[in-house]
């Protein structure tokens, strides 16, 4: 163990009298930057060393006084190629970054997009972002579709990464989105419980189906006229396009949405979808974030267009009423 392997950083820890008798994972977990799951992988692999013998299980107990050393990977460089390119930042501190996704730019690589994507910009910004969801998703923990605009969490290290990845798992990240609407949902406000899947002939799309995943959607109608309506959606899962597909199945598609709605093409160039709110805990601090993203230019024009008034208080106020709602 004398010689470090090449492409490794070796970690040594002196165990101290408050940590005798603690779990190993918990140890390591509490003095390095990595998750409990990378911890294990790295005992798995022999790469852990208790006085100078390999670790066995992540469970076993270290000892006052004992030395724990640690062969931690190198990050491997990405395949993605980095684009600089302005990003708005609405929240950012050392383990996790909330960026507003403008509309247009896929947020990760797919056919027709390898360089031109959120993924691409987000490497040139957060040089050391964590790749725990894959090296075409770094820092990535939830999506917004291509033509949707809004705030969206990145995680800047793994560890971060798998908190926020389990809190989203266990409902715990309050995400709000803003639509605009083509009529009136009826009820004006109530909960869509519509399992989605893939469409069965174009598989592009996704549909409501009795045999697809559990999907659900609480709404709320904050404005109407001309059969036109701007309503708070908060969803409680994250199906592809749950909110396009859970509004066009209730009559109310947003405007915009070529796949979906085909309505109000001339009024906006794509759908008027806006991730407008985000509520969590910090992976970290476990203090409370919540970041409000501004409605774009574009959804903006919409409104006036459609001669809607609406105040940021007056949203954010619906917003907050709407977050504290019971799941």
């Amino acid at each position: 163990m004398s010689q470090l392997p090449e492409g490794y950083t070796r970690k040594i820890l002196k165990v101290e009298e408050d940590h005798h008798k603690k779990r190993l994972d918990l140890f390591l977990e509490a003095h390095l930057d990595i998750s409990r799951s990378q911890i294990k992988k790295l005992i798995d692999k022999g790469l852990v060393f208790v006085d100078e013998r390999r670790a066995k299980k992540p469970g076993e107990k270290v000892q006052k006084g004992g030395s724990i050393t640690v062969l931690i990977p190198e990050p491997q460089p990405s395949h993605l190629v980095p684009k600089d390119e302005k990003l708005e930042i609405l929240y950012e501190d050392e383990f996790v970054a909330v960026i507003n996704k403008p509309a247009g730019i896929p947020v990760h690589p797919s056919a027709g997009h390898y360089h031109d994507t959120l993924a691409n910009i987000l490497i040139a910004k957060f040089p050391l972002i964590s790749f725990a969801g894959g090296e075409e998703r770094p820092g990535i923990v939830h999506r917004l579709d291509k033509d949707t605009s809004g705030a969206l969490i990145i995680a800047k290290n793994e560890k971060a990464h798998e908190i926020l990845s389990q809190k989203l798992k266990e409902k715990k990240i309050t995400k709000i989105y803003l639509a605009v609407c083509e009529g009136i949902p009826n009820p004006l406000e109530g909960r869509i419980e519509a399992p989605i899947s893939r469409h069965p002939v174009d598989r592009k799309k996704m549909a409501v189906n009795v045999k697809g995943r559990e999907a659900i959607t609480i709404y709320k109608t904050i404005a109407q006229k001309d059969k036109k309506a701007v309503v708070l959606a908060r969803i409680i899962t994250g199906r592809t396009h749950q909110i396009r597909v859970h509004f066009y199945h209730k009559s109310f598609p947003i405007l915009g949405d070529r796949v979906y709605g085909k309505k109000g093409l001339d009024l906006i160039k794509r759908q008027a979808l806006h991730a407008i709110y985000l509520g969590f805990d910090h992976p970290i601090y476990e203090e409370k974030i919540e970041v409000f993203c501004r409605l774009p230019d574009d959804i903006k024009d919409l409104l006036t267009s459609l001669d809607i008034k609406l105040s940021e208080d007056f949203i954010l106020k619906e917003i907050l009423q709407l977050s504290s709602k019971p799941i």
